[in-house]
């Protein structure tokens, strides 16, 4: 038996840590809207408090995504319903995001938070982004047969 390359085969592409921390973040996303839903899948949006099923929301953040020390950081990720999420800068929603941000954590732990967004990039390990990874995708598993799917 030898073993040939297969010329019709695609190469592998090269996994990037930026690509790595992108696929836990979406991973991050799904599990705090599983997290905040009923048993039923639902949750109140914390802008507008709309009910909305976990698969037809979104994972807002408060600081922007662009923050990559905060882009993995779940308590700046909370269930937003598309329409808020979407219109982010409009200042009644942002508003409405911040006082549930300062009831949820307290004025002190926003502003720490939002001292961080000033600190330079942090640099993600690949074996630390993908062992981060695996805890997120057990969680969700768990979350999901919470669920009953």
């Amino acid at each position: 038996m030898s073993l040939k390359k297969n010329p019709n085969r695609k190469p592998r592409k090269v996994q990037t840590i930026a690509g790595l921390v992108e696929k836990a973040a979406v991973d991050l996303q799904k599990l705090v809207r599983l997290k905040a839903s009923n048993n039923r899948g639902f949750s109140r949006c914390v802008s507008c408090s709309k009910w909305v099923h976990y698969k037809n929301c979104d994972a807002g953040h408060y600081f922007s995504r662009r923050h990559l020390r905060l882009k993995l950081y779940e308590e700046n990720i909370h269930v937003q319903c598309k329409g808020c999420n979407m219109r982010m800068g409009c200042p009644t929603v942002h508003d409405e995001y911040r006082t549930y941000m300062y009831d949820m954590y307290g004025v002190r732990r926003v502003k720490a938070m939002k001292r961080l967004t000033k600190w330079s990039k942090p640099k993600f390990n690949m074996e630390q982004v993908k062992q981060f990874r695996k805890q997120i995708r057990d969680q969700i598993k768990i979350q999901l047969k919470r669920l009953g799917e």
